[in-house]
Protein backbone atom coordinates (compact mmCIF):
# COMPACT_ATOMS: atom_id res chain seq x y z
CA UNK A 1 0.00 0.00 0.00
CA UNK A 2 1.18 3.54 -0.65
CA UNK A 3 2.11 6.03 2.19
CA UNK A 4 -0.42 8.40 1.39
CA UNK A 5 -3.55 5.81 0.80
CA UNK A 6 -2.51 4.72 4.40
CA UNK A 7 -2.64 8.35 5.77
CA UNK A 8 -6.59 8.05 4.33
CA UNK A 9 -7.37 5.16 5.94
CA UNK A 10 -5.91 6.43 9.54
CA UNK A 11 -7.86 10.25 8.63
CA UNK A 12 -10.85 7.73 8.07
CA UNK A 13 -10.45 5.88 11.61
CA UNK A 14 -9.36 8.86 13.39
CA UNK A 15 -10.42 11.93 12.00
CA UNK A 16 -10.62 14.16 15.17
CA UNK A 17 -7.53 12.34 16.73
CA UNK A 18 -4.47 14.69 16.73
CA UNK A 19 -1.83 14.11 14.28
CA UNK A 20 0.58 16.83 14.73
CA UNK A 21 1.30 19.74 17.52
CA UNK A 22 3.12 23.05 16.99
CA UNK A 23 4.06 25.57 19.08
CA UNK A 24 0.84 27.87 16.90
CA UNK A 25 -1.12 25.17 15.16
CA UNK A 26 -2.46 21.53 15.52
CA UNK A 27 -4.10 19.11 13.21
CA UNK A 28 -6.14 16.33 13.58
CA UNK A 29 -5.59 12.96 11.26
CA UNK A 30 -8.95 14.24 8.67
CA UNK A 31 -7.56 17.89 8.57
CA UNK A 32 -4.04 16.72 7.62
CA UNK A 33 -5.41 14.28 4.96
CA UNK A 34 -7.74 16.97 3.35
CA UNK A 35 -5.57 19.64 3.30
CA UNK A 36 -3.08 17.74 1.99
CA UNK A 37 -5.53 15.99 -0.84
CA UNK A 38 -6.17 19.50 -2.13
CA UNK A 39 -2.52 21.28 -2.22
CA UNK A 40 -2.36 17.94 -4.25
CA UNK A 41 -4.04 18.75 -6.63
CA UNK A 42 -2.57 22.70 -6.90
CA UNK A 43 0.20 20.62 -7.50
CA UNK A 44 -1.18 18.59 -10.67
CA UNK A 45 -2.88 21.79 -11.57
CA UNK A 46 0.55 23.99 -11.92
CA UNK A 47 2.21 20.82 -14.02
CA UNK A 48 3.47 18.27 -11.37
CA UNK A 49 3.31 15.00 -12.85
CA UNK A 50 4.06 11.38 -11.06
CA UNK A 51 7.69 10.96 -10.28
CA UNK A 52 8.44 14.86 -10.42
CA UNK A 53 10.61 16.31 -7.08
CA UNK A 54 8.95 18.34 -4.89
CA UNK A 55 11.24 20.30 -2.67
CA UNK A 56 10.66 21.29 1.09
CA UNK A 57 12.74 24.15 2.89
CA UNK A 58 10.98 25.57 6.08
CA UNK A 59 11.54 24.99 9.85
CA UNK A 60 9.31 22.34 11.02
CA UNK A 61 5.47 23.58 10.47
CA UNK A 62 2.19 22.71 9.68
CA UNK A 63 2.27 23.47 6.05
CA UNK A 64 6.02 21.56 5.40
CA UNK A 65 4.35 18.44 6.89
CA UNK A 66 1.53 18.74 5.02
CA UNK A 67 3.49 19.61 1.60
CA UNK A 68 4.98 16.49 2.79
CA UNK A 69 1.88 14.60 2.20
CA UNK A 70 0.61 16.58 -0.95
CA UNK A 71 3.75 15.63 -2.40
CA UNK A 72 2.90 12.25 -2.17
CA UNK A 73 -0.70 12.07 -2.94
CA UNK A 74 0.44 13.93 -6.12
CA UNK A 75 2.65 10.59 -6.80
CA UNK A 76 5.67 13.15 -7.10
CA UNK A 77 8.89 12.72 -4.83
CA UNK A 78 9.24 14.21 -1.77
CA UNK A 79 12.37 16.38 -0.96
CA UNK A 80 13.53 17.70 2.71
CA UNK A 81 16.01 20.17 1.80
CA UNK A 82 18.68 21.01 4.97
CA UNK A 83 17.79 24.71 5.87
CA UNK A 84 21.33 24.71 7.39
CA UNK A 85 23.23 24.34 4.27
CA UNK A 86 24.73 27.37 2.73
CA UNK A 87 23.09 28.38 -0.68
CA UNK A 88 26.17 26.67 -2.89
CA UNK A 89 25.65 23.81 -1.00
CA UNK A 90 21.71 24.02 -1.47
CA UNK A 91 22.42 24.96 -5.52
CA UNK A 92 24.33 21.45 -5.90
CA UNK A 93 21.19 19.72 -4.45
CA UNK A 94 19.05 21.62 -6.05
CA UNK A 95 20.74 20.91 -9.50
CA UNK A 96 21.05 17.29 -8.75
CA UNK A 97 16.98 16.69 -7.77
CA UNK A 98 15.43 19.33 -10.26
CA UNK A 99 11.95 20.54 -7.97
CA UNK A 100 8.96 20.87 -10.23
CA UNK A 101 7.76 22.69 -6.94
CA UNK A 102 9.85 24.23 -3.80
CA UNK A 103 7.44 25.15 -1.03
CA UNK A 104 9.69 26.96 1.24
CA UNK A 105 9.15 29.90 4.48
CA UNK A 106 9.87 33.38 3.22
CA UNK A 107 13.00 33.49 5.84
CA UNK A 108 14.56 30.20 3.54
CA UNK A 109 13.03 31.93 0.28
CA UNK A 110 15.02 35.34 0.55
CA UNK A 111 18.26 33.52 2.50
CA UNK A 112 19.03 30.88 0.79
CA UNK A 113 16.80 30.18 -2.55
CA UNK A 114 17.78 33.89 -3.71
CA UNK A 115 21.14 34.08 -3.23
CA UNK A 116 21.47 30.28 -5.30
CA UNK A 117 22.87 30.07 -8.13
CA UNK A 118 21.93 31.39 -11.18
CA UNK A 119 19.86 29.12 -13.65
CA UNK A 120 19.76 26.42 -10.90
CA UNK A 121 16.07 24.91 -11.22
CA UNK A 122 13.41 25.31 -8.48
CA UNK A 123 10.30 25.29 -10.48
CA UNK A 124 7.52 26.73 -8.93
CA UNK A 125 8.50 28.73 -5.57
CA UNK A 126 5.38 28.10 -2.92
CA UNK A 127 6.34 30.74 -0.57
CA UNK A 128 4.39 29.49 2.64
CA UNK A 129 3.81 32.89 4.40
CA UNK A 130 2.63 34.56 0.94
CA UNK A 131 0.12 31.48 0.13
CA UNK A 132 -0.90 30.19 3.31
CA UNK A 133 -4.98 29.48 2.05
CA UNK A 134 -2.96 27.11 0.09
CA UNK A 135 -2.47 25.69 2.90
CA UNK A 136 -5.71 25.74 4.41
CA UNK A 137 -8.08 24.78 1.90
CA UNK A 138 -10.41 22.05 3.54
CA UNK A 139 -11.60 19.98 0.55
CA UNK A 140 -9.21 17.52 -1.00
CA UNK A 141 -10.33 15.26 -4.29
CA UNK A 142 -11.34 13.01 -2.71
CA UNK A 143 -11.50 11.21 -7.01
CA UNK A 144 -7.71 11.51 -7.60
CA UNK A 145 -6.33 7.94 -8.14
CA UNK A 146 -2.54 7.39 -7.63
CA UNK A 147 -1.19 5.67 -10.44
CA UNK A 148 2.28 4.93 -8.24
CA UNK A 149 3.60 1.71 -7.30
CA UNK A 150 4.48 0.60 -4.14
CA UNK A 151 8.25 0.25 -5.56
CA UNK A 152 8.03 3.93 -6.78
CA UNK A 153 10.40 6.07 -4.91
CA UNK A 154 8.55 8.26 -2.06
CA UNK A 155 11.51 10.40 -0.78
CA UNK A 156 14.93 11.08 -1.58
CA UNK A 157 16.79 11.92 2.20
CA UNK A 158 20.18 14.09 0.77
CA UNK A 159 22.96 12.48 2.95
CA UNK A 160 27.12 13.62 2.34
CA UNK A 161 27.85 10.76 4.16
CA UNK A 162 31.51 10.41 5.08
CA UNK A 163 32.90 11.98 1.65
CA UNK A 164 30.98 15.14 2.08
CA UNK A 165 29.26 14.63 -1.96
CA UNK A 166 25.78 14.87 -1.60
CA UNK A 167 24.03 11.13 -2.15
CA UNK A 168 20.26 11.21 -2.98
CA UNK A 169 19.42 8.29 -1.08
CA UNK A 170 16.03 7.20 -2.81
CA UNK A 171 13.54 5.44 -0.50
CA UNK A 172 10.60 3.84 -1.90
CA UNK A 173 7.00 3.33 -0.40
CA UNK A 174 7.90 -0.21 0.33
CA UNK A 175 10.65 0.71 2.14
CA UNK A 176 9.08 3.00 4.55
CA UNK A 177 6.43 0.55 5.22
CA UNK A 178 9.12 -2.23 5.93
CA UNK A 179 10.82 0.56 8.43
CA UNK A 180 7.04 1.37 9.97
CA UNK A 181 6.44 -2.28 10.29
CA UNK A 182 10.20 -3.29 11.49
CA UNK A 183 9.64 -0.08 14.39
CA UNK A 184 5.81 -0.13 15.68
CA UNK A 185 6.40 -4.17 16.22
CA UNK A 186 9.67 -3.50 17.90
CA UNK A 187 8.63 -1.05 20.25
CA UNK A 188 5.63 -1.69 19.87
CA UNK A 189 3.88 1.16 19.22
CA UNK A 190 -0.37 1.89 18.61
CA UNK A 191 -2.68 4.82 18.38
CA UNK A 192 -2.44 5.59 22.22
CA UNK A 193 0.91 6.53 22.08
CA UNK A 194 2.60 9.83 21.04
CA UNK A 195 6.09 11.48 20.38
CA UNK A 196 7.92 14.57 21.11
CA UNK A 197 10.38 15.12 17.96
CA UNK A 198 13.37 17.20 17.89
CA UNK A 199 15.36 16.05 15.03
CA UNK A 200 14.41 17.71 11.84
CA UNK A 201 12.52 16.04 8.73
CA UNK A 202 15.59 16.70 6.33
CA UNK A 203 17.28 13.59 8.57
CA UNK A 204 15.79 10.68 8.06
CA UNK A 205 15.72 9.51 11.55
CA UNK A 206 13.15 12.69 11.46
CA UNK A 207 11.15 11.32 8.80
CA UNK A 208 10.55 8.12 10.16
CA UNK A 209 9.45 9.08 13.32
CA UNK A 210 6.87 11.04 11.81
CA UNK A 211 6.02 8.40 9.47
CA UNK A 212 5.71 5.25 12.20
CA UNK A 213 3.82 7.76 14.51
CA UNK A 214 1.60 9.12 11.76
CA UNK A 215 0.53 5.47 10.10
CA UNK A 216 0.15 3.97 13.69
CA UNK A 217 -2.31 6.73 14.48
CA UNK A 218 -0.26 8.21 16.89
CA UNK A 219 0.39 12.11 17.88
CA UNK A 220 3.79 13.71 17.01
CA UNK A 221 4.82 17.08 18.61
CA UNK A 222 7.58 18.91 16.55
CA UNK A 223 9.63 20.38 18.77
CA UNK A 224 11.30 24.09 16.99
CA UNK A 225 15.20 23.48 17.93
CA UNK A 226 16.96 21.98 20.68
CA UNK A 227 18.91 25.03 21.67
CA UNK A 228 17.65 25.16 25.04
CA UNK A 229 17.19 21.87 27.07
CA UNK A 230 14.46 23.24 29.42
CA UNK A 231 11.89 23.85 26.75
CA UNK A 232 12.66 20.24 25.36
CA UNK A 233 12.23 19.19 28.78
CA UNK A 234 9.13 21.55 29.60
CA UNK A 235 7.44 20.32 26.14
CA UNK A 236 8.41 16.90 27.49
CA UNK A 237 5.64 17.38 30.85
CA UNK A 238 3.41 19.46 28.90
CA UNK A 239 2.74 16.72 25.89
CA UNK A 240 2.96 14.15 28.14
CA UNK A 241 4.18 11.95 25.23
CA UNK A 242 5.22 8.02 25.62
CA UNK A 243 8.02 8.13 23.59
CA UNK A 244 11.37 10.32 22.62
CA UNK A 245 14.16 10.09 20.82
CA UNK A 246 17.80 11.91 19.59
CA UNK A 247 21.48 11.36 18.93
CA UNK A 248 23.73 11.10 22.17
CA UNK A 249 24.29 15.21 22.06
CA UNK A 250 20.37 15.43 22.35
CA UNK A 251 20.63 13.37 25.43
CA UNK A 252 23.97 15.19 26.92
CA UNK A 253 22.21 18.53 27.01
CA UNK A 254 19.02 17.34 28.39
CA UNK A 255 21.41 15.63 31.17
CA UNK A 256 23.91 18.76 31.45
CA UNK A 257 21.69 21.62 30.93
CA UNK A 258 17.97 20.63 32.07
CA UNK A 259 16.47 18.80 35.35
CA UNK A 260 15.67 16.06 33.18
CA UNK A 261 16.94 13.59 35.73
CA UNK A 262 14.94 14.96 38.74
CA UNK A 263 11.77 15.69 36.75
CA UNK A 264 8.98 13.30 36.77
CA UNK A 265 7.89 12.20 33.24
CA UNK A 266 5.18 9.50 34.34
CA UNK A 267 3.73 9.34 30.52
CA UNK A 268 6.69 8.97 28.84
CA UNK A 269 7.33 5.03 28.33
CA UNK A 270 10.59 5.24 25.98
CA UNK A 271 13.77 6.47 25.05
CA UNK A 272 15.77 5.66 21.83
CA UNK A 273 19.55 6.90 21.03
CA UNK A 274 20.94 7.04 17.55
CA UNK A 275 23.11 8.31 15.56
CA UNK A 276 26.22 7.55 17.99
CA UNK A 277 28.09 5.87 20.73
CA UNK A 278 25.80 6.76 23.78
CA UNK A 279 28.39 7.17 26.90
CA UNK A 280 28.12 4.35 29.51
CA UNK A 281 28.61 6.95 31.96
CA UNK A 282 25.44 8.40 30.13
CA UNK A 283 23.30 5.40 29.83
CA UNK A 284 24.19 4.80 33.54
CA UNK A 285 22.63 8.20 34.55
CA UNK A 286 19.76 7.50 33.35
CA UNK A 287 18.78 3.87 34.17
CA UNK A 288 19.55 4.81 37.59
CA UNK A 289 17.78 7.77 37.93
CA UNK A 290 14.46 6.24 35.60
CA UNK A 291 14.57 3.08 36.33
CA UNK A 292 11.07 2.05 35.10
CA UNK A 293 11.73 4.42 31.24
CA UNK A 294 12.66 1.73 28.45
CA UNK A 295 16.29 2.97 26.68
CA UNK A 296 16.76 1.85 23.50
CA UNK A 297 20.06 1.81 21.47
CA UNK A 298 19.31 1.94 17.57
CA UNK A 299 22.43 1.48 14.80
CA UNK A 300 21.11 1.79 11.19
CA UNK A 301 21.67 4.48 7.96
CA UNK A 302 19.81 5.87 5.47
CA UNK A 303 20.13 3.91 3.02
CA UNK A 304 18.37 1.01 5.21
CA UNK A 305 15.14 4.14 6.09
CA UNK A 306 16.85 3.68 8.54
CA UNK A 307 16.44 1.49 11.01
CA UNK A 308 18.70 -1.77 10.92
CA UNK A 309 19.21 -2.87 14.92
CA UNK A 310 17.35 -2.30 18.09
CA UNK A 311 19.35 -2.82 21.63
CA UNK A 312 16.32 -4.59 23.87
CA UNK A 313 15.79 -2.86 26.87
CA UNK A 314 16.60 -5.80 28.68
CA UNK A 315 19.96 -6.25 27.83
CA UNK A 316 21.45 -2.33 28.04
CA UNK A 317 22.91 -3.18 31.17
CA UNK A 318 24.54 -6.01 30.11
CA UNK A 319 25.59 -4.81 26.89
CA UNK A 320 25.79 -0.72 26.86
CA UNK A 321 28.11 -0.98 24.06
CA UNK A 322 26.16 -3.17 21.62
CA UNK A 323 23.90 -1.84 19.08
CA UNK A 324 21.38 -4.56 19.43
CA UNK A 325 20.20 -7.29 16.97
CA UNK A 326 18.26 -6.89 13.78
CA UNK A 327 14.47 -5.53 13.86
CA UNK A 328 11.76 -7.42 12.62
CA UNK A 329 11.86 -8.06 8.72
CA UNK A 330 15.79 -7.18 8.36
CA UNK A 331 19.12 -9.43 8.29
CA UNK A 332 22.27 -8.88 9.46
CA UNK A 333 25.33 -10.80 7.89
CA UNK A 334 29.34 -9.92 8.78
CA UNK A 335 31.15 -10.73 5.47
CA UNK A 336 34.80 -10.81 4.70
CA UNK A 337 36.31 -8.86 1.47
CA UNK A 338 34.96 -11.36 -0.64
CA UNK A 339 31.75 -11.04 0.27
CA UNK A 340 31.55 -14.48 2.59
CA UNK A 341 29.43 -15.05 5.34
CA UNK A 342 31.73 -15.23 8.30
CA UNK A 343 31.13 -17.33 11.40
CA UNK A 344 29.54 -15.40 15.17
CA UNK A 345 32.26 -13.41 17.44
CA UNK A 346 34.55 -12.66 13.59
CA UNK A 347 34.68 -9.26 12.49
CA UNK A 348 33.73 -8.25 9.09
CA UNK A 349 31.70 -5.58 7.30
CA UNK A 350 28.03 -5.03 8.53
CA UNK A 351 25.82 -6.48 5.26
CA UNK A 352 21.77 -5.50 5.30
CA UNK A 353 19.24 -7.55 4.19
CA UNK A 354 15.85 -6.45 3.78
CA UNK A 355 12.95 -4.55 2.45
CA UNK A 356 14.05 -1.41 4.30
CA UNK A 357 16.96 -1.19 1.35
CA UNK A 358 17.12 1.39 -0.63
CA UNK A 359 16.63 2.05 -4.11
CA UNK A 360 19.72 3.22 -4.93
CA UNK A 361 21.46 6.77 -5.29
CA UNK A 362 19.72 9.16 -6.94
CA UNK A 363 21.35 9.48 -10.49
CA UNK A 364 24.37 7.40 -9.68
CA UNK A 365 24.05 4.05 -10.50
CA UNK A 366 27.78 3.60 -10.04
CA UNK A 367 28.18 4.79 -6.56
CA UNK A 368 24.79 2.47 -6.32
CA UNK A 369 26.49 -0.81 -7.71
CA UNK A 370 29.49 -0.41 -4.78
CA UNK A 371 26.95 -0.96 -2.01
CA UNK A 372 24.12 -2.60 -3.26
CA UNK A 373 26.05 -6.31 -4.44
CA UNK A 374 24.06 -8.65 -6.72
CA UNK A 375 22.10 -10.29 -4.17
CA UNK A 376 20.19 -6.84 -3.04
CA UNK A 377 22.43 -7.08 0.02
CA UNK A 378 23.60 -3.27 0.97
CA UNK A 379 27.18 -3.56 2.30
CA UNK A 380 27.18 -0.44 5.24
CA UNK A 381 30.59 -0.01 5.23
CA UNK A 382 30.05 -0.33 8.80
CA UNK A 383 32.59 -3.30 10.57
CA UNK A 384 31.67 -5.35 13.58
CA UNK A 385 30.66 -8.81 14.93
CA UNK A 386 27.75 -11.16 16.19
CA UNK A 387 27.27 -12.15 19.64
CA UNK A 388 25.77 -15.61 20.54
CA UNK A 389 22.18 -13.64 21.30
CA UNK A 390 22.78 -12.07 17.43
CA UNK A 391 23.64 -8.37 18.98
CA UNK A 392 25.96 -6.28 16.59
CA UNK A 393 29.23 -4.86 17.96
CA UNK A 394 30.90 -2.29 15.71
CA UNK A 395 34.35 -1.83 15.65
CA UNK A 396 34.37 0.92 13.13
CA UNK A 397 33.93 2.06 9.71
CA UNK A 398 35.69 1.55 6.59
CA UNK A 399 36.66 4.24 5.45
CA UNK A 400 37.17 5.33 9.58
CA UNK A 401 40.20 2.44 9.46
CA UNK A 402 43.39 4.24 10.10
CA UNK A 403 46.53 2.65 8.87
CA UNK A 404 49.32 3.81 10.87
CA UNK A 405 52.70 2.13 10.94
CA UNK A 406 51.73 -1.20 9.59
CA UNK A 407 49.21 -1.38 12.56
CA UNK A 408 45.27 -1.65 11.03
CA UNK A 409 43.23 0.42 14.00
CA UNK A 410 39.76 0.81 14.21
CA UNK A 411 38.69 4.75 15.61
CA UNK A 412 35.29 2.95 17.07
CA UNK A 413 37.43 0.49 19.90
CA UNK A 414 39.97 3.25 20.45
CA UNK A 415 36.79 5.75 21.67
CA UNK A 416 35.32 2.84 23.85
CA UNK A 417 38.76 2.12 25.59
CA UNK A 418 38.63 6.11 25.76
CA UNK A 419 35.28 6.29 27.51
CA UNK A 420 36.97 4.09 29.96
CA UNK A 421 38.74 6.33 31.08
CA UNK A 422 37.17 8.09 34.06
CA UNK A 423 35.96 11.82 33.56
CA UNK A 424 36.05 11.24 29.84
CA UNK A 425 32.66 12.30 28.64
CA UNK A 426 32.72 11.97 24.81
CA UNK A 427 36.04 10.97 22.92
CA UNK A 428 36.93 10.88 18.74
CA UNK A 429 39.28 9.10 17.08
CA UNK A 430 41.23 10.15 13.95
CA UNK A 431 43.42 9.38 11.36
CA UNK A 432 45.41 12.37 10.57
CA UNK A 433 48.19 12.38 7.70
CA UNK A 434 51.56 11.89 8.44
CA UNK A 435 55.11 11.67 5.88
CA UNK A 436 56.03 9.19 8.59
CA UNK A 437 53.49 6.59 10.03
CA UNK A 438 51.02 7.15 6.91
CA UNK A 439 48.54 8.38 9.45
CA UNK A 440 48.81 9.75 12.94
CA UNK A 441 46.10 8.29 15.58
CA UNK A 442 44.69 11.55 17.56
CA UNK A 443 42.43 10.95 20.41
CA UNK A 444 39.79 14.55 20.82
CA UNK A 445 39.00 14.27 24.07
CA UNK A 446 35.85 15.99 25.99
CA UNK A 447 35.74 15.83 29.75
CA UNK A 448 32.78 16.03 32.56
CA UNK A 449 34.29 18.11 34.60
CA UNK A 450 35.09 22.06 33.75
CA UNK A 451 37.62 22.30 30.99
CA UNK A 452 40.77 23.80 33.24
CA UNK A 453 42.06 27.30 31.72
CA UNK A 454 45.71 26.45 33.26
CA UNK A 455 48.09 24.95 30.46
CA UNK A 456 49.92 22.68 33.31
CA UNK A 457 46.54 21.24 33.83
CA UNK A 458 45.23 20.67 30.67
CA UNK A 459 49.00 19.05 30.18
CA UNK A 460 48.38 16.81 33.47
CA UNK A 461 44.51 15.61 31.98
CA UNK A 462 46.13 14.60 28.91
CA UNK A 463 49.06 12.70 30.55
CA UNK A 464 46.50 10.81 32.82
CA UNK A 465 44.48 10.02 29.75
CA UNK A 466 47.50 9.00 28.04
CA UNK A 467 48.86 6.31 30.68
CA UNK A 468 45.00 5.17 30.47
CA UNK A 469 45.71 4.10 26.76
CA UNK A 470 49.07 2.90 27.58
CA UNK A 471 47.77 0.33 29.99
CA UNK A 472 45.25 -0.78 27.32
CA UNK A 473 46.66 -0.89 24.24
CA UNK A 474 50.37 -0.57 22.57
CA UNK A 475 52.21 2.14 22.02
CA UNK A 476 51.85 1.63 18.22
CA UNK A 477 48.53 1.58 18.52
CA UNK A 478 47.71 4.14 21.21
CA UNK A 479 46.88 7.88 19.99
CA UNK A 480 50.50 9.81 19.56
CA UNK A 481 48.20 13.37 20.06
CA UNK A 482 45.68 14.33 22.48
CA UNK A 483 43.09 17.44 21.91
CA UNK A 484 41.01 18.43 25.03
CA UNK A 485 37.50 19.96 24.23
CA UNK A 486 35.59 22.05 25.96
CA UNK A 487 32.74 21.45 23.22
CA UNK A 488 32.87 18.89 20.06
CA UNK A 489 31.92 21.04 16.78
CA UNK A 490 28.25 19.68 15.77
CA UNK A 491 26.08 19.13 12.77
CA UNK A 492 22.58 20.77 12.98
CA UNK A 493 21.37 17.16 13.23
CA UNK A 494 23.31 17.22 16.78
CA UNK A 495 26.22 14.62 15.22
CA UNK A 496 29.81 15.22 16.14
CA UNK A 497 31.17 17.29 12.70
CA UNK A 498 34.55 15.24 12.42
CA UNK A 499 35.71 17.20 9.80
CA UNK A 500 36.02 20.61 11.84
CA UNK A 501 37.66 18.21 14.07
CA UNK A 502 41.20 18.03 12.49
CA UNK A 503 43.91 20.43 14.00
CA UNK A 504 41.94 20.66 17.46
CA UNK A 505 40.05 23.22 19.04
CA UNK A 506 41.10 27.12 18.04
CA UNK A 507 40.13 28.74 21.36
CA UNK A 508 42.31 29.10 24.57
CA UNK A 509 42.89 26.92 27.01
CA UNK A 510 45.34 25.31 24.85
CA UNK A 511 44.30 22.07 23.84
CA UNK A 512 46.68 19.94 21.71
CA UNK A 513 49.23 18.03 24.14
CA UNK A 514 51.51 15.18 21.83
Amino acid sequence: MLLHERLHDIAARFPHKLALGFAQESLTFGELDQRSRALAAAFRDWGVRPGDRVGLLADPCAEVVVAFWAALHADAIAVHLNEQLAPEALSDILEDCEPAVVVASRRYAASKLARRRPDTPTGRILVIEDEAEMFARPEGDANAKSTAAESDIAAIVYTSGSTGTPKGVCLSHLNWNATVRAVSTHMPITSEDSYLMVVPLHYVHGLMQLLVHTLCGASVYLAPDFLFPNVVLDQLVRTRVTGFSGVPYHFAALLDRSRFLQTDLPDLRWIAVTGGRMPPERIAQIRNAKPGLELHIWYGQTECAPRVTALDPRRVDRKPDSAGSPVPGVKVLIVDDAGRELPQGAVGEVVVCGENVMIGYWRQPEATAQVIDSLGRLHTGDFGWLDEEGDLFLTGRRDAMIKSAGERVYAEELEAMLLQCEGVLDAVVLGVPDDLAGERIEAHIRVVAPLPREEEAVQRLADRIRQHCLGKVPFARSPKAYHIWAEFPRKPNGKIDRRRMVGGPATLPPATVG
